[in-house]
């Protein structure tokens, strides 16, 4: 590449076991020949001897805002107040507006002004005037508003989708150049959220893996119980609950399955405790956060992939466990109809139906040739259209463009 695209991306917490898609991508931009900076909010999710190889070498590559000493960042402050008084002043008077008057969010949004002086001093030192951020859009709005850089955002679901006005999504999306959603779903929530005249900017490039790392294992057809999976964190919005009741009677039927959850978050208790109530505890079996290698692992011997979700984008382990053969059951909701077709590379449900995800269940459970067809369509589906490399491809074709229209 004669002239090398160069941009900073800004994600809120990196490497993050729940984002490994980011690092990959990054990874393959390098590759391509893209000068691609990171700079993480805040520091990653596990200790340095729990993260793999790649990710170690990553953290040696990161810039971490909240890693910074308090006397250090209260020095830059002061420096980029003497040297930009205006813009500094700017970038407060704007994030305070973006609370719009709510107390609740004063102490956030003092908080990414914080770290987006910080994030717009670095871009100045590296030399580099646009930052891709994912996870972390406000702080780079604000940082626009301090600093002579543009920016872009990508949205990848629940988290910038299901409030929009909280998450100040029309302000993100004036102050961008453009927007990545990884789902056509995505793209048209978008839209509702800004006005026609920046539809344009909303841009549909989908994410992917690397099929090769996803190579199918050969399972028992007749085993027994019949192992499911389900990943996602333990909250509200994964429906997990869903899942458990539907084991329950799956189990009072006579049918035996055994139900992996891999995950965290603010509904694991409460989880066990409607396992203990459902008489299903013993089935069930919560193995909390776990790192790739282990997911793997559990892939290997998993019979049915199960998700109950109330919202997603599009889930990265369907992707996964699809690469896998394993045949997936998810709702028919937001994203997910982009990447399963019913009946042919997985099933779909009606979302929070127990008794449809009941049968559903119990169709794949009484026909092994229908779990291996299933599963291999599933496969084939996930090398063509969500193949990392190509898609991380079409996502480095839309930045040549975009950014090089702002050079011209």
């Amino acid at each position: 590449m004669p002239d090398p695209v160069r941009l900073l991306y800004l994600i809120g917490q990196h490497p993050a076991i729940n984002h490994g898609y980011l690092l990959a991508e990054i990874r393959y931009l390098r590759r391509l020949g893209f000068e691609v900076p990171v700079v993480s909010v805040s520091e990653p999710d596990r200790p340095l001897k729990e993260l793999t190889e790649t990710e170690r070498e990553e953290v040696t590559r990161t810039y971490y805002v909240k890693s910074l000493p308090v006397s250090r960042a209260i020095w830059a402050h002061v420096q980029e107040a003497l040297r930009r008084p205006w813009n500094y002043s700017r970038g407060l008077i704007f994030a305070l507006q973006l609370t719009s008057g709510r107390p609740r969010r004063l102490a956030h949004h003092l908080a990414y002004f914080v770290e987006a002086v910080l994030v717009g001093r670095k871009m100045r030192q590296l030399g580099i005037s646009h930052l891709h951020a994912s996870f972390s859009a406000t702080v780079a709005l604000i940082t626009t508003r301090i600093f002579p850089v543009t920016m872009s955002f990508a949205v990848y679901g629940f988290g910038e989708l299901h409030d929009p006005v909280a998450t100040n999504l029309s302000a993100r999306i004036a102050g961008s150049l453009f927007v990545r959603s990884i789902s056509r779903h995505g793209r048209g929530q978008l839209m509702l959220s800004c006005s026609r005249s920046e539809w344009s900017k909303l841009h549909y490039v989908p994410l992917g893996i690397d099929p090769a790392k996803y190579s199918p294992r050969a399972r028992d057809s007749n085993s027994s119980p019949i192992r499911l999976l389900c990943v996602g964190r333990l909250a509200p919005e994964k429906g997990q609950i869903f899942l458990l009741q539907a084991i329950a009677e799956l189990l009072h039927s006579g049918i035996p399955v055994c139900l992996h959850l891999v995950g965290d978050g603010p509904d694991r208790a409460w989880l066990e405790r409607e396992a203990s109530a459902l008489k299903v505890a013993d089935k069930v079996i919560f193995e909390g956060r776990v790192d790739q290698d282990g997911l793997m692992t559990l892939y290997a011997e998993t019979d049915i992939f199960v998700l109950t979700s109330l919202a997603e984008g599009i889930p990265m382990v369907l992707m996964e466990a699809m690469a896998m053969e394993i045949p997936c059951i998810a709702p028919q909701i937001t994203g997910i109809p982009e990447l399963i077709e019913n009946g042919m590379d997985g099933m779909l449900f009606p979302v929070a139906d127990v008794e449809h995800l009941v049968r559903v269940i119990r169709c794949l459970l009484e026909s092994p040739d229908l779990r291996l067809k299933i599963g291999q369509r599933a496969r084939a589906r996930v090398q063509r259209d969500y193949d990392m490399a190509l898609n991380t491809e079409r996502f480095a074709a839309l930045l040549q463009q975009q950014l090089g229209r702002v050079g011209r």
